[in-house]
């Protein structure tokens, strides 16, 4: 699983001296399409993966433009509130990448280890209680809606699927929140 750290922060910004301006050497309309051809090499990769039928596609498309975008506004380094949104945005594509790999509910078989074949499989190691240590607050919600549980098993089950659920809920709470003020 690919883990996102911040971006650093330039010395300077945009409005600096020190970069190239475009703007003093090139017409708006020459650089305009240039940056266009850029974003469609750009896009390139993630368009020739893109599939029509899953939601997955649809997240790696906004992963994507986080990762654009993140990378965009770091560099120009324009406004006060540019390490803010740098912290979200690698929040929000930590998370997606979660929920790209299943990571919540495929996370209890970290603590189960098997031996054997597929067919006749033998459980060596059983830590299910050490898992369901960890999230308490999942339990306590899991017991309130389903009260005939009583295997660990199945409320291992259960709490990563409400992880999962809660991990992509979250997803789309930042992005509701937040991106309406990542702009440069």
């Amino acid at each position: 699983m690919k883990t996102y750290t911040k971006l650093p922060l330039p010395k300077d910004s945009a409005w600096d001296n020190t970069r190239f301006k475009w703007g003093l050497y090139f017409h708006w309309r020459i650089r305009y399409f240039f940056n266009g051809v850029y974003n469609i090499f750009r896009w390139i990769p993630t368009i020739y993966r893109d599939k029509d039928f899953d939601d997955y596609f649809i997240t790696k498309i906004i992963q994507k433009k986080i990762e654009h975008q993140r990378k965009h506004l770091v560099e120009c380094n324009r406004h006060t509130g540019v390490h803010y949104d740098n912290y979200w945005m690698t929040v929000l594509l930590n998370l997606l990448e979660r929920e790209h790999d299943q990571f919540y509910e495929l996370e209890k078989y970290d603590y189960v280890k098997y031996e054997g074949s597929v067919l006749e499989s033998k459980i060596t190691l059983d830590e299910t209680t050490k898992y369901l240590s960890k999230y308490k607050s999942s339990i306590r919600r899991m017991t309130k809606s389903n009260l005939e549980l009583e295997d660990k098993e199945s409320m291992a089950l259960l709490v990563g699927m409400h992880n999962q659920k809660r991990c992509r809920d979250l997803i789309f709470e930042i992005l509701k929140t937040k991106s309406a003020n990542w702009w440069d």
